[in-house]
């Protein structure tokens, strides 16, 4: 699984502990962006911190990022501010491009490119047309996303910006080692890292390196783990949950393909967590691949094949047709080894004709027009700048005589100049031999570093397996004191009703005048409902069944308490025997009850109101 990177929107990983320090650290900042949003008056300023807001929420919440991408929107609009509206833009293409909705994508990321093209600025939309490109390339159009890709890359060459030239040769080597061309995709993984070296640019470099990782992993594993080790290393700071996953799912492939299982699984199920939690389809799809790899490798081949249909499913939703035929190809593989020859033959075939249809001879061949025309087109610029050079050069043929003879006169200087270097250079020497003793001690403590971090996440698996362990202990104590509590109640309400009636039959009892039978079933009824009980029932309810009451108020918030009871009392199956005894009414005044509860939720006579809380 690659990376590929866009202006001002780098994805990177963060280890599983330090992101669950860093998603509060993120909280502080919404909420401090929050308050300065509410002390300023200036529309611009406003929106932009709308947009800051809705940035921090694509690791937190997508719905709420579109509400305040929203705002933003509205404000940029109202004050005639292009880059406000299409940062806006940018923000809802992020939401949907985490969700795999690749169609909503497009439609926001052109949007921004509207806006963006008429304020003007070559890097924004340069940055603009990288975006359309990276979403081409998500839907497998190859051909339109190399297209965009090199009308970027133009632009950041003439305004010299080095970052998006780096971004752009690093999204261009993805396309050809998608395409299986080694050599051209190698040479625009080396040009982006030297590129993103030379400004320093730590992000870009983790994001090179996690490409490395990929292209060698089938080839030189040692390589490729290397490679993920470093990019991790880096990565380790951030908190971007889309990146996270994907920086584990790659360290699970390298560990699988040097034979060590139990590693790959511990990060093939962190992998999962964070793509879980942001619903994104494309990284689940993979992770199931990966897990039906396993599974095969232990001839478990019905739960591998189980798998790769899940994984089939969630990219036809994707609509990542290079991705489907991957799939299609690891179900004939796996098909073959469990010596199902005739399904293998028939998936097989199926990914051909779909491998064929998304990496044509077309596709191929506009993709290398398009790099032939940007070579001619940056080779006839070069040829003019020598030309310029040439007649700059004839015009001032008589100040570089007068030069050479200056020259002449510094090197005679520089000679004792040289000299004096030299012994420093010597100098210099000695304290470079020192610094490499320093840089070695350096990559020993990295390497510990390192290992410590593996086994930082083995534990932390281990104690998620340990919470979830306790929690399901803990809720099956509630469901039994709720159970012990409901049949004590029971027993009580029916040994009092059993008693009331017992002192009814004595003779003389039901003389309106006997004082004494009046207060004891008085006594009776009070004992039968006492407020102590149903707080008591209902604390225990409550803790098995959370925010049921809730639940039934936000949706019929004409229900009394009496009707929340008789509620809790269907939830848990009492027969309306049990209910009568429980509210110490008799089968008709249930019956009653059930009717008026019917008619305040509305609910159709056909429906069983029992089921119908069980299921709430």
């Amino acid at each position: 699984m690659k990376y590929y990177t866009y202006s001002s929107k780098l994805f990177f990983t963060v280890s599983f502990t330090f992101f669950l320090f860093s998603l509060t650290a993120q909280t502080n900042i919404v909420d401090s962006l929050k308050t300065a949003a509410t002390y300023t008056s200036d529309k611009k300023e406003i929106a932009e911190t709308y947009n800051k807001i809705s940035d921090q929420y694509l690791d937190i919440d997508f719905t709420i990022a579109r509400k305040y991408a929203d705002s933003a929107i509205s404000i940029g609009k109202e004050i005639h501010n292009f880059k406000i509206v299409s940062d806006g833009y940018v923000n809802h293409a992020n939401s949907y491009f985490f969700q795999c909705n690749f169609d909503s994508t497009l439609i926001y990321f052109k949007k921004s490119y509207l806006q963006i093209i008429k304020s003007g600025n070559q890097n924004e939309i340069a940055a603009s047309l990288n975006r359309l490109g990276l979403i081409y390339e998500a839907k497998s159009d190859f051909g339109k996303a190399s297209e965009y890709y090199y009308k970027s890359l133009k632009i950041y060459e003439k305004a010299k910006n080095k970052k998006g030239m780096a971004d752009i040769n690093n999204n261009l080597g993805v396309i050809y080692d998608d395409h299986g061309k080694a050599k051209e995709s190698l040479k625009y993984y080396e040009t982006s890292l030297a590129l993103y070296k030379e400004i320093n640019d730590e992000k870009g470099i983790a994001n090179i390196y996690n490409n490395l990782a990929s292209y060698y992993t089938f080839e030189k594993p040692d390589t490729a783990l290397m490679f993920i080790r470093k990019a991790i290393y880096i990565l380790v700071k951030r908190n971007n949950k889309y990146d996270a996953g994907t920086a584990y799912y790659n360290a699970s492939i390298l560990f699988e393909k040097i034979n060590k299982g139990d590693s790959a699984r511990i990060y093939l199920d962190s992998a999962l967590i964070f793509f879980e939690q942001i619903e994104n389809k494309h990284g689940i799809a993979n992770i199931y691949n990966q897990e039906a790899k396993l599974f095969s490798a232990d001839n478990r081949f019905d739960e591998a094949i189980n798998l790769l249909f899940k994984s089939l499913e969630l990219r036809k939703e994707v609509g990542n047709l290079l991705a489907e035929s991957e799939t299609l190809f690891q179900i004939s593989d796996t098909y073959k080894k469990s010596h199902d020859f005739e399904k293998a033959l028939e998936f097989y075939e199926t990914y051909i004709e779909l491998r064929d249809s998304v990496i044509n001879k077309t596709t191929q061949t506009k993709i290398s027009e398009l790099n032939i025309k940007y070579e001619t087109d940056k080779k006839d610029t070069q040829i003019n700048l020598l030309k310029k050079d040439a007649e700059i050069k004839k015009s001032h043929n008589l100040f570089l005589n007068f030069l050479i003879i200056t020259l002449l006169l510094i090197m005679i200087l520089l000679f004792f100049i040289i000299r004096v270097k030299t012994k420093l250079l010597k100098s210099q020497k000695t304290s470079y031999e020192q610094q490499e003793k320093v840089n070695s001690l350096l990559l020993q403590k990295q390497e510990i570093e390192r290992d410590l971090l593996e086994k930082e996440v083995k534990n932390q698996h281990e104690i998620n397996l340990l919470q979830k362990n306790k929690f399901d202990a803990e809720l099956e104590h509630s469901r039994r004191e709720l159970i012990t509590s409901t049949m004590h109640l029971l027993n009580k309400n029916k040994i009092l009703i059993s008693i009331k009636d017992i002192i009814e039959e004595i003779p003389g009892n039901n003389s309106t005048d006997n004082r004494t039978h009046r207060e004891i079933t008085k006594i009776i009824d009070n004992s039968i409902n006492l407020d102590s009980d149903w707080e008591q029932f209902k604390l225990h309810f409550e803790s098995v069944n959370t925010g049921f009451f809730d639940e039934l108020l936000k949706r019929y918030n004409e229900l009394s308490q009496t009707d929340l009871r008789v509620c809790a009392y269907l939830r848990i199956n009492l027969s309306y025997k049990e209910i009568a005894q429980m509210m110490n009414i008799s089968l008709a005044g249930v019956h009653k009850r059930l009717y008026r509860l019917r008619k305040k939720m509305n609910l159709d006579s056909d429906i069983n109101i029992a089921k119908f809380m069980t299921e709430l």
